[in-house]
């Protein structure tokens, strides 16, 4: 049916990456069996949305919706219409809507999986890390705000500006004794401040390259990497941790700003 990955809870998360990478590999190729891979993925993405909604863990989907899984999906059929396929258009309607039910009008804040809610965090796993250390899922929503065609000149509400200022007050530190390392706030965040542009990715990608620049593993076999001392690093080890923190260096060089 075109499922990327075992199924099981991580699912959703393995296939709507999965699909990215497929669709943004299109997007460089004529290959007729990428573009079969890609297009049954793609349906696969449709299938896991809730009706009228979003998404999250379960195939088919159960009412359920969170910012997380939402924000992949909503990357994988923006980067499927952009190599030349054809998506359920709904699924942007369905993924706005999700992303300003969790906005939280007076702070900016986009939510986890209710208004306003602090990023999630799992029990015997990474509880060290403070929720308030980072605004993952703000940047998740204000990337997925450009995807969508929404504009900071045409928000009446300045709900944009806000998002991008909230990210300007946590900016990337590389602190991992302190529990203030997190790659997949610093992706979404580096994505959304480089379409914000302006002093506030000046501001942001001066401190994402000071720390990763810096803390980035010069000795033997590691040579190269970044190590495992994320938020999410339990869950995506030292690739994909290492993945993260490429991706976030990356943000200028792999989108133009929208218009």
């Amino acid at each position: 049916r075109g499922y990327l990955g075992p199924r099981g809870k991580a699912f959703v998360y393995n296939h709507g990456i999965g699909t990215l990478a497929l669709c943004e590999a299109l997007c460089f190729s004529d290959s007729s069996r990428l573009r079969w891979g890609a297009k049954r993925a793609l349906d696969v993405v449709s299938l896991a949305r809730n009706p009228y909604g979003a998404w999250r863990y379960e195939v088919p989907p159960n009412g359920d919706n969170d910012t997380s899984v939402t924000a992949w999906m909503l990357q994988a059929l923006w980067t499927g219409e952009l190599a030349g396929l054809k998506v359920r258009r709904d699924g942007y309607t369905g993924g706005a809507n999700w992303i300003d039910e969790v906005t939280d009008p007076a702070t900016g804040r986009v939510g986890y999986d209710a208004m306003g809610s602090l990023s999630a965090r799992v029990p015997g796993k990474n509880m060290e890390f403070p929720h308030d250390k980072g605004e993952a899922m703000t940047g998740a929503g204000l990337f997925c705000r450009y995807l969508l065609g929404q504009r900071a000149e045409e928000d009446r509400a300045g709900i944009l500006t806000k998002h991008a200022d909230l990210l300007g007050r946590q900016l990337p530190e590389w602190d991992p004794d302190g529990f203030d390392v997190d790659y997949y706030y610093w992706y979404y965040g580096s994505q959304a401040m480089w379409q914000a542009q302006g002093r506030g990715w000046d501001a942001w990608s001066k401190a994402l390259r000071k720390a990763l620049l810096d803390s980035q593993r010069q000795d033997g076999d590691e040579r190269g990497s970044w190590d495992t001392v994320s938020a999410w690093s339990y869950a995506c080890g030292r690739v994909g941790t290492t993945a993260l923190a490429v991706l976030a260096l990356q943000a200028p060089y792999r989108y133009e700003i929208l218009e």
